[in-house]
């Protein structure tokens, strides 16, 4: 399949491909529960426009939650043509199941992490993947699939985040340390699950079971939620960097 055509009708501004082979232990196990046949993971992602970010709450939520939808859309119809061509494939879920790691709740392919290894940027101090083009405004979808990655490609080899702790001092809620992102502390969460109720939820989140009631509530929140903060993305000096334009 012409991966480059096919993204380039779905307007797409950047993917990758890597094996299975290439994975890191941490990043097989999520992919292999999706498609215990799989041989790669595609990811991709499209830019979020600078001026979105300056929309009243309400509005910018919406925007963004439709690139992320779109996004899951395209992932779909991936999905749809490999299978027709004999290429078992699944979708990386929007939102769950997700795995706890150490208290911390995570998705259960990490997209940011596969797309690290596929050249695409590195992961910032707010664990937001950076990209030369694209700055820290990119969202990302995936498919875990039997097609063959072909060639690996190299990770980038500068760490070009650097150590100016923007992001990490504009958090609110003190969110950002050095073990990542404390998601209960991001102002974008800590509404919907206060401080006291934290290691219930983290003990919930870690069945499969509750995940799989919560999986239709939790689509239906989304929708209705509104993003309060994205200082750890606007503070940072990769912020402005334009890739297609501003939207």
């Amino acid at each position: 399949m012409d991966l480059d055509a096919f993204f380039l009708v779905e307007g797409i501004d950047e993917f990758t491909i890597v094996g299975i082979e290439n994975l890191p232990d941490a990043d097989r196990s999520g992919p292999l529960h999706l498609l215990p046949s799989a041989r790669s993971v595609i990811v991709f992602g499209r830019e979020i426009p600078i001026p979105f970010y300056k929309l009243p709450p309400g509005e910018k939520t919406q925007k963004m939650l439709h690139i992320a939808e779109t996004l899951d859309r395209t992932a779909a119809h991936l999905a749809d043509l490999l299978i027709a061509e004999n290429f078992r494939s699944a979708v990386v879920p929007l939102f769950l199941p997700v795995r706890v790691v150490s208290g911390r709740i995570q998705g259960i392919v990490r997209l940011k992490q596969i797309a690290v290894l596929g050249g695409l940027g590195m992961i910032g101090k707010n664990t937001i993947l950076i990209s030369l083009r694209y700055g820290n405004r990119l969202v990302f979808a995936g498919i875990v699939t039997e097609m063959e990655a072909g060639l690996p490609k190299s990770p980038l080899v500068a760490d070009f985040c650097g150590n100016c702790g923007r992001c990490v001092r504009a958090c609110p809620g003190g969110a950002i340390g050095p073990a990542g992102v404390n998601a209960f502390r991001c102002r974008n969460i800590s509404p919907w699950i206060p401080a006291l109720l934290v290691p219930a939820a983290t003990w919930l989140m870690s069945h499969d079971s509750v995940q799989r009631f919560a999986a239709p509530f939790i689509s239906w929140i989304s929708r209705y939620a509104t993003m309060r903060c994205n200082l750890c993305v606007t503070v940072c000096p990769y912020f402005l960097c334009r890739g297609t334009g501003e939207g």
